[in-house]
């Protein structure tokens, strides 16, 4: 598969999915049940400003895997230890959740689409969590 045809198929499914206003409730819904850990780290949060915040970042982890994953160095520092305290074995239930609320709403979604999920996704979330420790 070529990286064009890799990045168009990809897109195509991430705008059926953030363009549908189901996705980000049920990817919360989702999220926040797969960890109790989860749940408390989301208690006390404005969740409307929180949904802002995912698009925005669902979007630059696509950007990463474009250009360069450093692209997200100002979300890692606020996820990092030192700040959000974002531990790196959450981020796959991030990437897991997001993959399930995709398989729910993109109507063509299929294994192949999972699999350019994961490939796009990964090395935003590899990104971050090499700089979890980065401030220590």
């Amino acid at each position: 598969m070529s990286p064009a045809f890799t990045a168009l198929q990809f897109h195509q499914s991430f705008e059926r999915c953030v363009n549908d206003p189901r996705f980000i409730d049920k990817f919360y819904e989702i999220f926040l049940s797969s960890s109790d850990e989860i749940n408390i780290l989301f208690k006390d949060t404005n969740m409307e400003t929180q949904k802002v915040m995912l698009a925005t970042s669902m979007a630059f982890m696509t950007r990463a895997y474009e250009n360069n994953p450093s692209f997200l160095s100002e979300i890692a520092e606020k996820h990092n230890s030192n700040n959000l305290g974002i531990k790196p074995h959450l981020y796959p239930l991030w990437l897991n959740s997001l993959i399930s609320t995709a398989k729910l709403i993109d109507p063509l979604f299929d294994m192949d689409t999972e699999n350019l999920w994961r490939e796009i996704m990964q090395p935003g979330i590899d990104y971050m969590i090499s700089k979890y420790n980065d401030a220590l």
